[in-house]
């Protein structure tokens, strides 16, 4: 028997029969199991879950079809990859999954920094979390991990690790990566310095939960979406399907929740809702800063954006280079002397290797010779003590004024 799915024509397995109810095409097992294949019948010939179809078991409970389509191409066929288990290719979570994920974070997401893994330093319990990580705002960010094909009660495991850590204080967060790295406090210090986007007195006690496992349960899935939705948790959920092919094992990676396309438009939102209580936790706010640089006016610049064009309007007047430094924590500043074609940046990378040029100013087009100056990227609660520093240090040679926007503020 064929069943026929929008545009889609193919074989139904033995035991199956065609079931439509007008809202859904389904194909029903004839047996007392009572598990039914199912996609929306638009009606309209198109077939909107392109092929990937769910199973509703006896409990009700929704789960991915393991038919997840993966094809390989030749000029000849695509023929299908068929899907395997960790379990059964012996790919371990700890040892092998959790390994991996560990070197390569960016696989989840290009904000992630891996602090430690295996993090327990928690009073009167035995738990630990798989990896703990920071992002570019300073959260920090709880990272599980299952093999398994329902993610077992990880949502609720992971929301005790969150609470517990966010307790950590960023001294501590210090001494986590050092201690992990096998690294010096100050270098530590600097690494996370460097990697967060504006200085942080102290560490938010937002923490944001990711969570990898071979597939989701219906019961984990509505938690996450439900807690996203109503109580403004940042949970995201990532499917990791093994697949054989020959002597390779391939695994695909697909965010759940939130979908891809949706993530930019629900941190916006979230960050809407929950601006009022985010400053309050997090001790930060949004200030937005007018200037006057010369004759030139800039209305509504963030602190970063206000303290890096005073810098570049300075130099530019004739300010002397130690003059500039002396107000911006000239002993964070880094001399580098790029090669004939070699970008700053590159002559970053190869000068500090230790350090991440990621968050610093490469730009400035601060020169000396064949020197070219780079700082930290500057803002935070130092942003009025910089601006008033470099207005003293351009007096004769260029007017800085600054005063609060009425854009932005603090919520």
């Amino acid at each position: 028997m064929a069943a026929t799915h929008g545009a889609r024509t193919r074989q139904l397995a033995a035991g199956w029969s065609l079931v439509r109810s007008g809202v859904e095409v389904c194909e029903e097992r004839v047996d007392t199991r009572k598990e039914y294949m199912c996609i929306p019948d638009l009606g309209d010939g198109t077939d909107p879950l392109s092929g990937v179809s769910t199973r509703v078991g006896p409990e009700g409970l929704v789960q991915q079809n393991d038919d997840v389509p993966l094809y390989r191409y030749s000029s000849a066929s695509l023929a299908p990859v068929p899907r395997t288990t960790f379990g059964s290719e012996q790919i371990r979570e700890r040892q092998d999954l959790q390994r991996l994920l560990l070197n390569d974070l960016s696989i989840l997401g290009d904000d992630l920094l891996a602090i430690t893994e295996e993090y327990g330093a928690f009073k009167d319990s035995s738990r630990r979390i798989d990896i703990l990580a920071l992002d570019r705002r300073g959260n920090l960010v709880v990272i599980e991990l299952k093999r398994t094909d329902d993610g077992g009660h990880m949502d609720l495991q992971s929301l005790r690790y969150a609470a517990m850590v966010s307790t950590m204080t960023l001294d501590h967060l210090v001494e986590t990566y050092a201690e992990a790295r096998h690294v010096e406090l100050e270098q530590a210090k600097l690494k996370l310095t460097d990697w967060i986007e504006e200085p942080l007195e102290e560490l938010p006690n937002r923490v944001r939960i990711i969570l990898v496992s071979a597939d989701f349960s219906t019961e984990v899935t509505s938690t996450v979406l439900w807690l996203n939705d109503n109580y403004g948790t940042d949970i995201a959920c990532f499917r990791l399907s093994p697949y054989r092919l020959g002597d390779e094992l391939l695994v695909d990676l697909q965010q759940l929740i939130p979908l891809p396309e949706a993530t930019d438009f629900q941190i916006q939102q979230r960050r809407k809702v929950t601006a009022t209580a985010a400053n309050r936790e997090s001790g930060r706010d949004f200030t937005r800063y007018d200037l006057v640089l010369g004759d030139e006016i800039i209305t509504a610049s963030s602190k970063q954006g206000a303290v890096k064009l005073a810098i570049i309007a300075a130099h530019r007047a004739g300010v002397d280079i130690d003059s500039i430094r002396a107000a911006t924590r000239g002993h964070r500043w880094n001399a580098v002397h790029p090669r004939a074609g070699e970008s700053v940046q590159d002559a970053f990378v190869r000068e500090y290797p230790d350090s991440s040029p990621g968050h610093r100013w490469l730009d400035l087009e601060v020169r000396e010779g064949d020197i070219a100056w780079t700082t930290p990227r500057w803002g935070g609660p130092d942003t009025e003590t910089m601006l008033d520093a470099l207005a003293r240090a351009s007096r004769g040679k260029l007017r800085i004024e600054w005063s609060k926007s009425d854009v932005g503020g603090r919520a």
